[in-house]
C-alpha cells in the first residue's frame, strides 16, 4: 500500500456549520401531502375535468411546482387565449423558466392566427432569442407594411451553412421573388455549406448560383465530390483559380475516408502546386499526419518529415512521438519532445514520457531523475499515479474539502428554483428537474453554483452534482466528484464475480456518471452503460433474469449484468485489467485486433498508443478514478496489480 500525501485531510464537519453528510432521504418531508393533489390535479387537468382541476389547484397555491399547473392550464387553451392572460402569467412567474417558455408558444400561437401587430406588440415585451422566433418577428414587419425592415437582416440568416426553421421560409421567398438574392450570396452560402459538411444543401444553393464562373467552380465541386478519384488527373486542377485549391482539399479529404494512401500522395502533390490558404492547409496537415499516425505504417517517420519536417503542428509530434514510442527509440523520444511547444511539453503525459525515456537513455544523474518523477508525483492523473506507483511515492490527490456556511445551503436549498428541482426528483421526473438546474445556473455566484452541486448531491443526485463541481471548475473538491452511490450493490455483484469492487465503481463513475436512467446516442443505458444486445448475452451466460430493456435503468440488474460483462471481458484477456477496461469501452473484437498488432509492448507504451482517442483517455480516467476511491477510502491502494507493473516500459526498456 502506497502511503497517503500529507495533503489528504479528512473532511471535517464542523460546530460552526459546514457541509453535513446527511441524506436527503432521511430529512421531513414538508411538500408529501401537496404533492399528492399536484398528481390528482395534472391528471385532472389532461382529462379535462375542469371542477375537480380548480377545487384541487386552491389548496396548491404554496406548493413549489404551482407555476407548472398554471403554465400547462393556460397553455392547454392557448388558441383561445388573450395577450392580457399572457401578461397575467408573466407578471406571477416572470421570474421561472416558464415565462420565455411561454412567450416561445405565444409567438407561434400569434403567428398561426396571422396576428402580425400582436405578434410586434408580445415581443417588445419580452424578446425571445432564436432564429425561428426572429424569423416570425421579421415576417411581422413584412405583413404590416416595413419592408425595409423586414428584409434588412434576410440576407445574413439565408446566408449560412445550415438549413434554417421554416419559420423563415416565407420571408426568404419574399426577399428572393423581391430580386435580392444575388449570384454572389448564393455562391457564399455555398462554400459555407459545403465547409460545413451539408452537400444536399449545396446542391439546392447551387440553382441560385448564375454567373458563369461561379456556376464553373461550383458544378466542379459537385463532380469531385461524386467521384474524388478524379483528382488523380493532374490537369483536372490549376493554380490559376484558389477556388480550385479549395476544391482539391475538399475532394482529397472525401477521398482519404476510401484510400488514405492515394488521398495522403495526392495532397503531398497538390498542396503547394495550388492555392491553397494557410487555414485549410493546416487543418488538411494535422488531419493527415494524425490519421497516418493511428495506422503506425512502418514509413511513418518518413512520411512525416515530406508532411511536417519542421514540427509545426503539435498535434502531428504526438502521434511522431507515439511511434517513436512503439519502436523504444528512447533518445528519438526525448529529441521529439523537445519539438513540441512548450505548454505541450509540462503536459503530465509528455513529462512522464520524457522521464522514462531519460532513465532509459542513462547519462543524467539518479537524484535528478528521481526529483523529476517526485515532481510528477504531486499531479492528480494517470501520469502522475504511474509515477507514484513505480517510484513508491505517497498518491497526491490534492484534494481540498469545501467549507460552506450552513446558512447558504439552506437558503439555496429552501429557493423556489431548489424546491422545483426537489419536486420533480420526488416524482421521477429528472428530465424537468434538470432544465431547472440549468435556469438557476444563470442566476448564481460561482460560489453559489459549487454550493448548488452538494445540495443536490446530497440529495442523491449524485450525476448533476458532479457536473455542478465541474461547471464551477472546483477540480479539487473530490467528495462531490466522487461519489460511492449502490456501494451496497457493488460489493454484493463485484465479490459474487470475484472482480475488484473500485473498479467496477470507477467505470460507473467514467460511463454514466452514476446517471441510472440515462441513454447514449448509441443506445448504452444505463449506470454501467450496456447495449442491450450485450445485456441480453451476458444474462444468459450468467444466468441472470433479464427480460427486457427497460431493466437497464433498474441499478441493481445494470450493475449485475454490468460486473459480470467485466468478469467476461477479465477472463477474455488473461486477467488484465488494462485490456478488459479497453474492450469494456471499444468491444474486445478491437482489443483484440490491437494486441495482435503492439501486443508485445510494455503496457504503458500499449495504452499510450490506443488509436482510439476516448477509448485511451476512458482506461486512463478508469484507472485513476480507481487511486481516488482507494486512498479516500483508506483501502489498500494500488493502480496496477504486481504483473501489470511488472509490464511498465520503465522495467521493459
Amino acid at each position: 500500500m502506497k502511503p497517503l500525501s500529507s495533503t489528504l485531510l479528512p473532511f471535517i464537519i464542523c460546530a460552526t456549520g459546514l457541509l453535513a453528510n446527511t441524506s436527503y432521504a432521511t430529512a421531513p418531508d414538508p411538500f408529501g401531502e401537496q404533492r399528492a393533489r399536484y398528481q390528482q390535479a395534472t391528471a385532472a387537468l389532461e382529462s379535462g375535468d375542469m371542477e375537480r382541476y380548480r377545487n384541487l389547484k386552491q389548496d396548491l397555491k404554496q406548493y413549489p411546482l404551482f407555476p407548472y399547473l398554471e403554465y400547462a392550464e393556460l397553455e392547454r387553451s392557448l388558441s383561445g387565449a388573450s395577450q392580457t392572460q399572457v401578461d397575467r402569467f408573466f407578471a406571477a412567474h416572470g421570474d421561472t423558466l416558464l415565462a420565455p417558455r411561454l412567450q416561445r408558444r405565444w409567438l407561434r400561437e400569434l403567428a398561426s392566427r396571422n396576428d402580425w401587430r400582436g405578434l410586434l406588440q408580445a415581443d417588445a415585451k419580452m424578446p425571445v432569442d432564436g432564429t425561428r422566433y426572429e424569423c416570425l418577428v421579421l415576417r411581422a414587419r413584412l405583413n404590416t407594411g416595413d419592408i425595409k425592415g423586414a428584409y434588412a437582416r434576410a440576407a445574413d440568416l439565408w446566408n449560412t451553412g445550415e438549413s434554417q426553421p421554416e419559420s423563415c421560409d416565407p420571408l426568404f421567398d419574399s426577399w428572393i421573388a423581391a430580386g435580392l438574392l444575388t449570384s454572389d450570396i448564393a455562391y457564399s452560402r455555398f462554400w459555407k455549406a459545403v465547409d460545413n459538411g451539408r452537400l444536399s444543401l449545396a446542391r439546392y444553393i447551387d440553382r441560385y448560383v448564375t454567373r458563369s464562373d461561379q456556376k464553373a467552380i461550383t458544378g466542379l465541386l459537385l463532380k469531385v465530390s461524386a467521384n474524388p478519384g478524379l483528382l488523380a488527373d493532374k490537369s483536372l486542377l490549376t493554380a490559376k483559380n484558389p477556388e480550385q485549391g479549395r476544391i482539391a482539399a475538399y475532394g482529397i479529404r472525401q477521398l482519404a475516408r476510401k484510400d488514405l494512401k492515394q488521398s495522403f500522395s495526392l495532397w503531398l502533390r497538390d498542396r503547394d502546386r495550388l492555392a491553397i490558404d494557410d487555414t485549410r492547409r493546416a487543418e488538411l496537415d494535422t488531419y493527415f499526419g494524425v490519421r497516418i499516425g493511428k495506422n503506425f505504417f512502418p514509413d511513418h517517420e518518413q512520411q512525416m518529415q515530406r508532411l511536417d519536417p519542421d514540427y509545426r503542428y503539435p498535434e502531428v509530434t504526438e502521434w511522431r512521438i507515439r511511434n517513436t514510442l512503439i519502436r523504444r527509440d528512447w533518445a528519438g523520444v526525448l529529441r521529439q519532445i523537445e519539438r513540441l511547444p512548450k505548454d505541450y511539453q509540462e503536459q503530465d503525459r509528455w513529462r512522464y514520457w520524457r522521464n522514462v525515456a531519460a532513465e532509459a537513455v542513462g547519462g543524467q544523474p539518479v537524484k535528478a531523475l528521481k526529483d523529476n518523477f517526485a515532481k510528477l508525483t504531486a499531479e492528480r492523473s494517470f501520469y502522475g499515479f504511474l509515477a507514484a506507483e513505480t517510484h513508491n511515492l505517497p498518491y497526491d490527490l490534492n484534494d481540498e474539502p469545501p467549507q460552506f456556511d450552513a446558512k447558504l445551503l439552506k437558503r439555496l436549498e429552501q429557493s423556489p428554483p431548489f424546491q422545483r428541482m426537489s419536486e420533480f426528483l420526488n416524482l421521477d421526473q429528472e428530465y424537468p428537474a434538470r432544465s431547472e438546474w440549468n435556469h438557476a445556473q444563470t442566476l448564481l455566484s460561482p460560489e453559489e453554483r459549487h454550493a448548488a452541486a452538494h445540495v443536490v448531491s446530497r440529495w442523491g443526485w449524485y450525476d448533476q452534482g458532479i457536473r455542478g463541481a465541474i461547471s464551477s471548475k472546483q477540480w479539487n473538491d473530490l467528495s462531490i466528484r466522487f461519489p460511492q452511490p449502490y456501494r451496497d450493490l457493488f460489493d454484493r455483484y463485484a465479490d459474487g464475480r470475484n472482480i475488484n469492487r473500485t473498479w467496477a465503481i470507477s467505470i460507473a463513475r467514467q460511463e454514466s456518471a452514476f446517471q441510472a436512467k440515462v441513454q447514449s446516442h448509441a443506445g448504452a443505458r444505463g449506470l454501467m452503460q450496456l447495449m442491450p444486445k450485450t445485456a441480453s448475452l451476458t444474462a444468459k451466460r450468467f444466468q441472470v433474469p433479464y427480460r427486457s430493456s427497460a431493466q437497464l435503468y433498474d441499478p441493481s440488474t445494470n450493475i449485475s449484468l454490468g460486473t459480470a460483462y467485466l468478469a467476461q471481458m477479465l477472463e477474455r484477456f488473461n486477467g488484465n485489467r488494462i485490456h478488459a477496461t479497453a474492450a469494456y469501452n471499444a468491444g474486445p473484437y478491437r482489443v483484440s485486433q490491437w494486441l495482435e498488432e503492439r501486443g508485445n509492448l510494455p503496457l504503458d507504451i500499449w495504452v499510450e498508443t490506443i488509436p482510439f482517442d476516448e477509448t485511451r483517455n476512458y482506461v486512463q480516467n478508469v484507472l485513476a478514478f480507481g487511486v481516488i476511491y482507494d486512498v479516500r477510502a483508506n483501502r489498500n491502494t494500488s493502480m496496477l496489480s504486481p504483473d501489470e507493473s511488472s509490464q511498465l516500459a520503465l522495467y521493459r526498456p
